[in-house]
């Protein structure tokens, strides 16, 4: 891929995703607006992180991540192989998405434990998430096609996704008097028929339909299997370490975790908008170079990626630094919500703030692992970041009396270390170009800087 090509194809990922987090923002407002703090709205957010924490797994991350480098291995025997993947995702959740519906009290007890004591609350959260599940079949299928699209180098349908999703809950939030679980469910549902309708049609443009194979051929297979189990337990250490943040939030004062939410919401943007895009836009060209063993181009391509995500990090840091206050104040500071919650929010979107670069560059290294096959190293480095998290959690909340600055600090300083760790395999493996080699030095040092910086503030 070409200096310009590249750029485009950011640019029109980025785009795309800062439509949808603006019609997020806008959607949490309506939503808001509309619900107040009320049980609804505490059922809404809670019980539908639950398909998407299995989203993780089978959807945008574990999967599609695995899969875009096993297509461009799969050359000739492409559709054959898609349709059995196809065949495997679409079998495996219709059964999970039936056990579910059969069972949805239990997944609730699991994951909202705290609405065990409200026996309406938790019977409402049963019937919301019987209502709203199925949603993970639908929007797996679609990170699938999207996964189709992303091999062949094509980033804007995948990146408009979300604004579908964030457009359709706003529009039916907006067309009945009276918002209740079952307008929310139905609103999910029909977002997710429409994000699949329209994924089927960009994919069908490139030849490809889904269809159920079930004659498998294990060795066209393999390769894919070999990225996804390690990908999948990645994901699930992901996901533990969000739970490690939750858990040592509810210990705190309140207001922290939502101080801490609406901070990482922030944080999400310029993440989203720079790391994710040029994550996704460089996962095909780096696997398709690593395969033909092309390693001038693969250096050349690991630089271009790692150079920008870096430095748009650092300057969204600078951004920060200097504007969090009011970028919070702007956003929130509304009704209920005062100038104290604001000077709190920006303490800890500060304290993310100086982890952003980095964690923008893991989220490009994690690219890299996949394309070369060493998903491991995602599971490695995983392991890792969930014990430094929880390890300094408990130093900077229970020693240093951070509160939920402490929390965000700890996860801005654990991003550095796996940063560190990655430059070192990275180099040691010979994958920077000598500019590379001296970019990833020169950061390296300023996050050893900042994280001196930070504890002595």
């Amino acid at each position: 891929m070409n200096i310009s090509r590249f750029w485009k194809s950011s640019f029109g990922f980025s785009f795309f995703t800062l439509i949808s987090r603006i019609f997020g923002y806008l959607r949490d407002l309506v939503l808001s607006s509309s619900l107040g703090a009320s049980n609804i709205h505490d059922i809404f957010v809670v019980v539908f992180r639950i398909p998407n924490v299995f989203r993780s797994f089978f959807g945008e991350g574990a999967m599609s991540q695995s899969l875009v480098p096993s297509i461009l291995e799969a050359k000739k025997n492409q559709k054959k192989f898609l349709n059995q993947v196809f065949t495997l995702l679409f079998t495996v959740l219709s059964l999970f998405v039936i056990i579910v519906l059969c069972f949805p009290s239990l997944f609730v007890a699991l994951f909202a434990p705290g609405f065990l004591s409200d026996g309406n609350k938790f019977e409402n959260s049963s019937y919301f998430l019987r209502l709203v599940f199925p949603y993970i079949l639908l929007i797996s299928v679609v990170a699938f096609l999207g996964a189709i699209q992303n091999s062949n180098k094509q980033f804007q349908a995948v990146a408009a996704t979300p604004i579908i999703f964030n457009i359709t809950l706003i529009i039916f939030a907006l067309s009945v008097s009276e918002l209740s679980l079952t307008v929310i469910g139905i609103s999910i549902l029909v977002a997710g028929l429409m994000q699949l309708i329209l994924n089927l049609w960009v994919t069908f443009k490139l030849n490809y339909f889904p269809s159920l194979d079930f004659n498998f051929d294990f060795s066209l297979l393999s390769s894919f299997f070999n990225r996804l189990l390690p990908a999948i337990f990645a994901a699930g250490i992901y996901q533990i370490n969000i739970l490690v943040d939750t858990i040592f939030a509810s210990f705190l004062p309140a207001g922290s975790p939502t101080w801490l939410y609406l901070s990482e919401r922030i944080i999400q943007l310029p993440l989203g908008m720079f790391g994710v895009a040029v994550a996704v836009v460089s996962l095909p060209n780096i696997s398709e170079f690593f395969q033909k063993k092309n390693y001038d181009a693969l250096r050349a391509n690991i630089f271009q990626g790692f150079s920008t995500v870096i430095l748009v990090g650092f300057a969204s840091l600078v951004g920060l630094f200097l504007l969090s206050e009011l970028i919070v104040f702007l956003l929130f500071e509304r009704g209920q919500f005062t100038s104290f919650d604001t000077i709190q929010t920006s303490k800890s979107l500060l304290a993310y703030a100086f982890g952003l670069p980095f964690l923008m560059s893991n989220k490009f290294f994690n690219t890299i692992y996949f394309a070369m096959s060493k998903t491991s190293m995602v599971l490695k480095l995983g392991l890792v970041s969930l014990f430094i998290n929880i390890l300094l959690n408990y130093f900077f909340v229970y020693v240093l009396e951070l509160n939920h600055v402490g929390i965000a600090l700890a996860t801005s300083f654990s991003a550095i270390a796996i940063y560190l760790i990655s430059l070192f395999w990275l180099n040691k493996n010979n994958l920077f170009n000598g500019r590379g080699k001296i970019l990833s030095y020169i950061f390296a040092i300023l996050g050893l800087l900042i994280m001196i910086f930070t504890i002595n503030i």
